[in-house]
Parts: structure tokens; C-alpha cells; sequence
């Protein structure tokens, strides 16, 4: 799939949930009687997509995660590697 597929695959998907949003939005701003009959549908007919999107977050969710992790013992491993004794005054060099 090339960069231009790709782009209109997301401006798609993109368009369809704001215009879902949207919508919802406006029955609820409108009728606000119904406005839990509404959300309620909204809730019982995107739960799939909603748990879909979860899932697909997780992963890159997960590699950040990790990737801190993996940053923050590096650095304690440098700071362990070259940690100095402040007291001590440095040595001269040999020449």
C-alpha cells in the first residue's frame, strides 16, 4: 500500500468517525429527551470499533512503554558507569 492509499484510507476513516461524532452530537444537543436512547445506540452499535481501537492503540502503547524503560536504565547504567567521586580531584595527565 503506497503513502497516497494510505492517506486516503485515514482521511476516510477519519471523515466517518467525526461525522458519527457529529451527529450523535447534534441528536443529543437537539433532542436531549432522547439523548440516552442515543447514546445508549451509539454505545450498542460501535462497541466493536471502539474495543478494535483499543486493541490496535495497545501495541504502540506497549513499545513506548518499553522503550522508556529501556531509556531510563541506560541512563542509570551511564551514570553507574561513570560516576565519579566529586572529593577526589582529578589527576593530572601523563605526558
Amino acid at each position: 500500500m503506497s503513502s497516497a492509499e494510505r492517506a486516503a484510507l485515514w482521511t476516510f476513516v477519519g471523515i466517518f468517525v467525526v461525522f458519527k461524532i457529529a451527529t450523535t452530537a447534534m441528536i443529543v444537543m437537539f433532542a436531549p429527551r432522547s439523548a440516552w436512547g442515543t447514546i445508549w445506540l451509539f454505545i450498542a452499535f460501535h462497541w466493536p470499533f471502539a474495543l478494535l481501537g483499543l486493541v490496535f492503540a495497545a501495541a504502540p502503547a506497549l513499545f513506548w512503554w518499553r522503550l522508556l524503560r529501556v531509556r531510563a536504565k541506560r541512563a542509570r547504567l551511564q551514570r553507574a558507569e561513570w560516576q565519579v567521586d566529586p572529593t577526589v580531584p582529578p589527576r593530572e595527565s601523563v605526558r
